[in-house]
């Protein structure tokens, strides 16, 4: 019988998420290696980077800790957060450290061996390393300048072996800064001689909670235990959910360009021979996952990400009469015809915004209330419905704009849409729902405050206006025209929100890889140890991390993005039987961004049999997804097939770098309907070899 020889508990998909305490403390039967927990990513766009602020208020990111602490002092094991405060730039580590010293001081932690990894960079290094040429693109993405760089706040993100040096060293509490997620739950498993492919697929499936469950979600906490014949095996400690073979294989595609290759810092991870077992009926599991020590630019690469400083921005939610939308230019967004995506909504289909304004006395209340609300509804389950992640496009970075109101009340606005068909046509019970369960959590949410849900459609539609600019006086005079220009070709009615101050705007400056390994194993990611009483930490010292190969050598498969699993243009023989909407044939169909540059595409079919007539059908040529998509060619990376779920996965480049000052989706997640919209050709020979999963 094999022999669990690491046992690990990912507490959620975030620091700050939130998660049951039920499902914790059935996590905690047994023995416990570590816990982990993903502090952030760039999904939210480069303001939390350049503000060096925190996507979840500072409460939510303390109650979570708060309760690991708790565990690692109880089981005396390693409690890991990175890319602390969301994007790992010093202020969002200290932010973190700040959070930290506070639990340590209410729990009373003395004498606890605590590390810090920084991965913020000195530009002048970035910029140098520019002239060299060390810098490699990652596809489509921003513009190198030595001026913007400059400018800029820069982070590398590190992989395992920082993390390594810091338990090495003897830390129990580690705080990192930009780390690969999956180099969170990897780095302690490599160290206990884990082998790597296993290390990084489990990292990669543990770093977002029980998101890899039935039913899934971020806001929950998931198990992994290791076992001595090489195979991982996942557990939801929630009763409600359970682990399957394809949960784990659809997850597998999570939010990566390709479906059987994941780039890291050491190297590539390949799930091309990835074997997905049920392990009980609530628990499932992987072996052979490969590791590949494979030619430039791996190893070493480290991602670098920068942020850069646009200026203010004023908003403007103007609503107008729909016998004007007309008369309202193409180029702008209005939500009921162009506010998900740039191109209108077309034929029977419909696209709704949701406005959500919340009252409070404190800023920090009446932010908290309306991100509340819109998690709500973006996760809102029990839907019939294909697009498994978020349900709404939020078009700002941050979400939320402030406000204060006569009385004195501090507000917040948060807007945001969906083209998503299922709910769309269940949003009144919805709505009913959020606003049921808002208000019973009132009083511990926000005490003493008020919200309001509006909505915009074809009947009702409202325009958001964005502008930036450096020059505070230029910003109101520009802001002011594009209003009066709208006031001239359509009426303002009376509750169009205007001239509102938002947070500043930022840009993504930097995206790419670096290659100089003196850089990477001399320059950054120090490592520094403390002693902490409560919340007095005394600095010990300070190391570099070590670097040693990981992975194989001599590995002879396809590791090349736009070859491996491929589908090829292959024009069928004979003449189609039958049409059928890709809706129809698929149970999941969502859209996700990889990475800040790329969004992906996963299409999980029903059955084998839809699989097989979708691949057979030749609808997944590049020239044809590009049609769909309304996009050149050249932007489509490619289309994926994938045996292990049957899945197609396609990838595109972003028509603008994630959270760009004009971006209508900032997280690429309502970016499916015209995939979902797809007539597939039905051929009798596809029918005829259909295999199931």
């Amino acid at each position: 019988m094999p022999k669990l020889i690491y046992r690990v508990v990912s507490t959620c998909g975030a620091l700050g998420y939130g998660y049951p305490r039920e499902s914790l403390r059935a996590a905690l039967h047994g023995r416990v290696d570590a816990i982990v927990c993903d502090g952030g990513s760039v999904d939210a766009g480069p303001f939390y980077l350049g503000a060096g602020k925190a996507y979840f208020e500072r409460g939510a990111i303390k109650a979570d800790y708060h309760h690991m602490v708790e565990v690692g002092r109880a089981f005396g094991c390693p409690v890991i957060v990175g890319s602390s405060g969301t994007a790992g730039g010093n202020r969002n580590l200290d932010g973190m450290i700040d959070i930290a010293k506070d639990v340590f001081d209410e729990l009373g932690l003395c004498e606890a061996k605590v590390a810090v990894i920084r991965s913020e960079i000195d530009p002048e290094l970035a910029i140098r390393e520019l002239r060299n040429g060390e810098l490699r693109p990652t596809g489509c993405g921003p513009a190198l300048s030595e001026e913007a760089l400059r400018g800029s706040i820069i982070v590398g993100q590190m992989g395992v072996h920082p993390l390594i040096a810091a338990l090495v060293g003897g830390a129990q509490y580690i705080f990192a800064g930009r780390a690969c997620d999956s180099a969170l739950f990897a780095a302690d498993m490599i160290r206990h001689g884990v082998d790597a492919g296993l290390a990084y697929h489990a990292g990669h499936i543990l770093e977002s909670g029980a998101l890899a469950c039935e039913p899934g979600s971020p806001a929950d906490c998931l198990v992994c235990e290791i076992y001595d014949d090489r195979t991982a095996v996942f557990k939801a400690p929630n009763v409600a959910r359970r682990c399957t073979p394809h949960s784990l294989a659809a997850h597998s595609l999570y939010q990566q360009s390709h479906p059987h290759l994941q780039f890291y810092p050491e190297g590539i991870l390949s799930t091309e021979q990835t074997q997905f077992f049920s392990h009980d009926n609530r628990s499932a599991g992987i072996r052979n996952s490969r590791f590949i020590r494979a030619g430039r630019p791996w190893p070493w690469s480290i991602k670098l990400e920068a942020a850069l400083w646009l200026g203010s921005r004023k908003v403007s939610l103007i609503f107008i009469r729909p016998d004007d939308l007309p008369h309202i230019s193409p180029d702008l967004q209005v939500y009921g015809r162009n506010g998900v995506r740039s191109s209108p909504v077309r034929g029977t289909a419909r696209e709704l915004g949701i406005v959500i304004e919340t009252a409070a006395r404190t800023v920090d209340a009446a932010t908290r209330l309306a991100q509340v609300i819109a998690e709500r509804f973006v996760h809102y389950g029990g839907l019939d419905r294909h697009a498994t992640m978020a349900h709404l496009a939020c078009p700002l970075s941050p979400q939320h704009v402030s406000m204060t109101g006569k009385d004195g009340m501090h507000g917040a606005l948060l807007l945001a849409g969906t083209r998503d068909a299922a709910f769309i046509n269940r949003y009144a019970a919805i709505k009913a729902a959020v606003v049921a369960s808002a208000l019973k959590d009132l009083a511990s949410i926000a005490p003493g405050a008020a919200f309001t849900i509006s909505e915009a459609d074809a009947s009702n539609p409202a325009l958001l206006l964005r502008t930036v600019d450096r020059d505070p006086e230029q910003l109101l005079t520009r802001h002011q025209q594009e209003i009066d220009d709208i006031a001239r070709m359509a009426h303002v009615t009376a509750d169009s929100k205007l001239n509102l101050d938002a947070a500043d705007a930022y840009e993504w400056s930097l995206y790419h890889l670096l290659q100089n390994e003196d850089v990477i194993r001399n320059k950054i990611f120090p490592v520094t140890h403390y002693r902490a009483n409560k919340a007095h930490w005394i600095e010990l010292r300070a190391e570099r991390p070590r670097y040693f190969d990981i992975g194989e050598n001599g590995y002879h498969g396809d590791l090349d993005e736009r070859t491996l699993s491929f589908i090829v243009d292959h024009p069928p023989v004979g003449e189609p039987i039958g049409w059928r909407r890709l809706r129809d044939m698929a149970a999941v169909v969502r859209s996700k961004d990889a990475g800040v540059n790329r969004i992906t595409f996963d299409i999980l079919f029903a059955s084998g049999e839809n699989y097989e007539a979708a691949l057979y059908s030749n609808a997944f040529g590049k020239d044809n997804i590009a049609h769909a998509l309304g996009v050149s060619p050249e932007r489509v990376v490619g289309a994926f097939f994938v045996d292990t779920c049957n899945a197609i996965k396609i990838s595109v480049d972003r028509p603008n770098v994630s959270a760009s000052p004009d971006d209508r989706d900032v997280f690429g997640t309502q970016q499916q309907a015209d995939i979902e919209d797809m007539r597939i050709p039905i051929y009798a020979a596809a029918l005829a070899q259909a295999s199931s999963f």
